[in-house]
């Protein structure tokens, strides 16, 4: 029997898909073989941008062969960058007078790549409050944190921490757990950002 699709996954996507529309600007921070990347371009359309940033040179060219034999790679920016570089990345590639309506981070390491090469704590968190700082009021920032391979559970840890850490009055966040997963289970959180009151 074919395990089903991660329901983390559904919910993520059901979540993006009431929160972004044709012609709004979106990041994929982890871009991986670029499925986030397609699907956050489904959203936006031929009018709107998905910024999509990976590390890994390997995923950027998988990522790349996806959006071309779909037809979205005009509608993706796919960027050779780091975590720790994320507001400078931000700043260089966001129009001036543009906000993000949507960032994803689906953290970890490359599936079948060098293990050594994934995302950590200290530089995930410098891109969690880089992109906050883009996201326009209302926006949706998820965040897919996994415990399974080395060093992920300190950075799952960090990232509880700074979605606990978001005021209430400026942001709700909601955090799914595979609660029944015997071992290394994932958290989906989702913070969204609030308006300010008048």
């Amino acid at each position: 029997m074919i395990p089903p699709v991660s329901e983390l996954i559904t919910l993520c996507h059901l979540v993006l898909s009431s929160s972004c529309k044709e012609g709004d600007i979106v990041l994929d921070a982890t871009a991986g073989n670029g499925h986030d990347a397609l699907f956050l371009a489904s959203l936006v359309g031929r009018e709107g941008l998905v910024v999509a940033v990976d590390i890994q040179e390997e995923a950027l060219q998988a990522a790349r062969m996806l959006l071309r034999e779909t037809g979205m790679d005009g509608i993706v920016r796919l960027l050779h960058g780091d975590h720790a570089e994320m507001s400078a990345l931000l700043k260089r590639e966001m129009p001036a007078d543009r906000e993000l309506s949507a960032a994803v981070f689906n953290l970890g390491f490359l599936p079948g790549s060098d293990k050594r090469i994934r995302t950590s704590a200290a530089s995930t968190i410098t891109a969690l409050n880089a992109v906050w700082s883009y996201l326009r009021d209302g926006g949706l920032l998820s965040v897919h944190a996994y415990v399974g391979h080395e060093g992920a559970a300190e950075e799952a840890a960090a990232v509880d921490a700074w979605m606990k850490g978001l005021d209430w009055k400026k942001a709700r966040v909601t955090a799914c757990r595979q609660h029944n997963k015997p071992s290394r289970c994932e958290t989906l959180y989702l913070a969204r950002k609030l308006s300010p009151s008048p």
